[in-house]
C-alpha cells in the first residue's frame, strides 16, 4: 500500500471515487455492524467450511467500475451447508487494479495460502464482505509444530467457544459496534498474544464446538 503516493493524479482521483462510492451505494449500510454472539454467527450463516486460498485475482466491474478481489477457497471440510463443489469463489469489494486502490474500512481480505474456516453469510447476495460479521465470521489456522491450531482474524489464539444466547439480557455485556478486521464474536475466548498458538482449540476441537452450537 506504500505506492498509493505514487499513483498518477488521474488514477488516485478514480480511487477516491471509487472508495467514495462504498458509502453512497446501498450497499453502505453494511460497512457499519453490530458485534454478534458467535450463536448467531454460526446460526445465520448459509455455509460453512474449512478451507484453504488456492487463487485471488482483482478485477474492476465494467458497468459499474467497481473493484473487487475475487478469492478461490479449496475446500477440506463443510461444517455447515449443502455444497457439492471442492472449490468455491467468493467475492469481496477492495483491492489493488491497475494502480487503483480501493480499501473497505474494517474489512481484511483472506491471502494467498492463508487456511481458515470461513462462515459465508450468503452464496448468492453480492456483499461488501462474504463473511458474516466481516471478522466475526473469519477465522485463522496456523501451524503449531504439527498440530493445527485456531486464532481470530486479527491472530489472537482461540482458547474456547461457548454459546451465550442463553445469558439473560439483563446481564449480558451490551453488544457493540464491530469497526476494525480484528473484532471477535461474543463467546470466543482469546489470548492476546499470538505467541501463545499453543493454548488455542485445535481445528478439530473448534469445529466440534461450532456443531455443538448448531445442534442446540
Amino acid at each position: 500500500m506504500n505506492t498509493f503516493l505514487s499513483i498518477p493524479a488521474r488514477r488516485l482521483v478514480t480511487a477516491i471515487a471509487c472508495s467514495l462510492f462504498l458509502f453512497t451505494s446501498p450497499f453502505a449500510s453494511a460497512t457499519t455492524i453490530l458485534g454478534m454472539d458467535i450463536d448467531k454467527v454460526a446460526a445465520d450463516a448459509e455455509f460453512v467450511f474449512e478451507g484453504s486460498v488456492i487463487h485471488s485475482e482483482t478485477r474492476q466491474d465494467s458497468s459499474s467500475g467497481i473493484i473487487s478481489t475475487y478469492v478461490t477457497f479449496q475446500i477440506n471440510d463443510i461444517i455447515k451447508g449443502d455444497y457439492s463443489g471442492d472449490s468455491v469463489e467468493l467475492k469481496f469489494m477492495g483491492g489493488v487494479f491497475n494502480g487503483q486502490i480501493v480499501q473497505v474500512s474494517g474489512m481484511r481480505i483472506p491471502e494467498m495460502t492463508e487456511q481458515g474456516i470461513y462462515f459465508v453469510e450468503s452464496m448468492s447476495r453480492d456483499l461488501i464482505n462474504p463473511l458474516i460479521g466481516r471478522s466475526q465470521g473469519h477465522f485463522i489456522i496456523n501451524d503449531d509444530n504439527g498440530t493445527r491450531r485456531v486464532s481470530t482474524a486479527g491472530n489472537q489464539p482461540v482458547l474456547e467457544v461457548q454459546a451465550v444466547s442463553s445469558i439473560p439480557s439483563s446481564i449480558k455485556k451490551p453488544l457493540s459496534v464491530a469497526e476494525g478486521n480484528t473484532d471477535v464474536a461474543a463467546g470466543v475466548m482469546t489470548e492476546a498474544s499470538p505467541i501463545m498458538i499453543e493454548r488455542a482449540l485445535t481445528v478439530e476441537e473448534f469445529k466440534s464446538r461450532i456443531s455443538d452450537l448448531l445442534e442446540n
